[in-house]
């Protein structure tokens, strides 16, 4: 399997097909096998999908260190492993937490990316309350216990049925995800890097998760920004329905001339 060291930590990493190379980035109580069991992998022919786990995450080694799992080492991890495959630019697509390094990558290192998808997350950084809420939460249940009403979609068989033992891939070490959290609340955010981002940026999300309308008007703020929203979901809920997700990906790469490869 490969890996590439960040500092100081082995971070492993995939890639699945050919043609324009894309990340695809898991959320915070994930590991990158979620975009196969969510059916976004079967639907990506003709893209090299470059799925990363990230630090403390699936095959990822585990940090002891809350400050070994800040956003610049999440960052510098996407870096190492593009590096390691030399490759330039990518699309960068980011569920959730892998969204909210996406919004510090793409701030950070724009020459490094050709378009930006950001998908249940925003630019702001992490309000202590909602930090403390992930850290009073068991986040193996979470992935099994959502509220079928609230998410909009009832729980997919592989997430229903999954066994303690299988689950356990999901998150290796239950410290990496204290100190993961508890690093998040550092992190200051991007809202300030908004507009002078001119890379192509879609935001999406669902609307139960985005009432507000939020994620249009940081569209709005970026150069190149816009924004769908998945009516009658909630956050899980729209990363699992892929079937409207990916056209909507698909179309907007299409459109920022991210053609995927016909052979």
């Amino acid at each position: 399997m490969p890996y590439v060291i960040s500092h100081g930590a082995r971070i492993h990493y995939e890639t699945v097909g050919h043609g324009p190379p894309t990340v695809l980035a898991h959320g915070g109580t994930g590991n990158s096998s979620m975009w196969k069991l969510a059916g976004y992998l079967d639907n990506l022919s003709g893209y090299c999908s470059i799925l990363i786990d990230r630090r403390g995450h699936g095959l990822s080694e585990t940090p002891r260190d809350a400050a070994e799992c800040g956003m610049d080492q999440h960052v510098a991890d996407v870096v190492a492993v593009l590096d390691a495959l030399h490759i330039e630019r990518v699309a960068y697509w980011g569920f959730s937490a892998g969204g909210s390094v996406g919004f510090a990558f793409v701030a950070r290192h724009p020459d490094r990316v050709s378009a930006f998808i950001a998908a249940g997350t925003d630019s702001k950084p992490y309000s202590e309350q909602s930090v403390q809420r992930l850290l009073e939460t068991d986040p193996l249940n979470a992935l099994q216990s959502f509220d079928e009403n609230e998410e909009g979609v009832p729980a997919p068989p592989w997430l229903k049925e999954m066994p303690r033992s299988d689950r356990d891939v999901y998150l290796r070490d239950y410290q990496a995800y204290i100190s993961d959290c508890s690093a998040c609340l550092k992190w200051e955010g991007e809202e300030d890097a908004l507009p002078r981002i001119n890379i192509p940026t879609l935001i999406i999300c669902g609307s139960k998760e985005d009432p507000d309308r939020e994620s249009e008007a940081e569209a709005q703020r970026l150069q190149n920004g816009r924004a769908v929203i998945l009516e009658g979901f909630g956050h899980l809920g729209a990363f699992l329905r892929s079937d409207l997700s990916l056209p909507a990906v698909k179309a907007f790469l299409k459109e920022v001339g991210i053609e995927p490869d016909p052979s």
